[in-house]
């Protein structure tokens, strides 16, 4: 009796002993899971992160393109408003379209609307130099006046840079709008030979050297004139294209 005693003691001390190692195996069981499904996780964060990555540099090189084609096209656009502002005393009904819509900050469609306006009202570059604030206003039906007043002063310092002047017959030049800096500013006619004096102005030779109160470009008595060989050529090449 005793030993048999013993015996079932042994076997549920056994059995005990065989639960336990189940729990501990089920335990291993889902720790083991729940690795595998971490590791999963974090390979999966991992590709991710990469694919982020990739498409962060992917971003910074396309937003890199996409600023210096922001600046190519705002270069080009500029240079190309640079040569229609030369040639204001030769527009047509559409580049004054262009013009305003432009300048006034419009939108695209208007061109259109306003070049048939500008036909039907034959508004050419000279009548529109002579158009007052109140006149824009009333003609385009701007929403507002300042849509007008940056037209009206637009195209006024367009006339001053780009001045009409016509250029003395022996050098066969018509009349055409000559750039501002071909000019003399004291004789305002284009210059045969610039020269730079002391206050950085540069003057053609013939007329600073008629002007007698020039005393503030003189040093010990004479007066100081540097030749600007790079504009003069460009004079010479602007009236041999001319012709």
């Amino acid at each position: 009796t005793k030993l048999k005693n013993q015996v079932d003691e042994a076997i549920s001390n056994y059995t005990k002993c065989i639960e336990q190692y189940n729990n501990i195996c089920s335990i291993e069981r889902d720790i083991l899971i729940q690795k595998q499904q971490k590791k999963q996780k974090l390979m999966t964060i991992n590709k991710i992160y990469a694919f982020d990555k990739k498409v962060l540099k992917g971003f910074n090189e396309f937003n890199n393109k996409l600023q210096k084609l922001i600046e190519e096209n705002q270069n080009w656009i500029e240079k190309e408003w640079g040569e229609l502002e030369k040639i204001w005393s030769k527009w047509n009904s559409q580049e004054i379209a262009i013009f305003i819509v432009h300048t006034a900050e419009c939108k695209k469609s208007k061109i259109n609307q306003y070049n048939e306006i500008i036909k039907e009202k034959k508004i050419d570059r000279i009548s529109l130099s002579k158009m007052s604030k109140n006149d824009l206003m009333d003609i385009f039906r701007f929403e507002t006046s300042l849509q007008a007043c940056a037209i009206y002063d637009s195209f006024n310092e367009i006339c001053k840079k780009y001045p009409i002047n016509v250029i003395d017959s022996d050098k066969g030049v018509a009349k055409q709008a000559i750039p501002k800096e071909y000019l003399c500013p004291l004789s305002n006619s284009i210059m045969n030979d610039p020269v730079i004096a002391l206050n950085g102005i540069t003057y053609d030779r013939s007329s600073i050297q008629n002007i007698p109160n020039y005393s503030s470009l003189m040093t010990d008595g004479n007066l100081e004139l540097y030749p600007d060989h790079a504009l003069r050529q460009n004079i010479q090449n602007f009236l041999k294209n001319s012709k």
